[in-house]
């Protein structure tokens, strides 16, 4: 979401973030659930990664 965050940011910079919040959950609804995988993959395998480094 970083990324697709700064490219929000890029295309419309006086966007308030709590705007750029709500467009992204949008998008995120409406993936279907196998295009949701990777990123569910990545978000166990960086706390996994955080409650070893913590």
């Amino acid at each position: 979401s970083q990324i697709e965050r700064r490219k929000i940011m890029e295309q419309s910079p006086d966007i308030h973030n709590a705007e750029i919040s709500k467009r992204l959950g949008k998008r995120w609804k409406l993936l279907k659930d196998s295009d949701k995988i990777p990123f569910i993959r990545e978000a166990e395998r960086l706390r996994l990664k955080h409650m070893a480094d913590y």
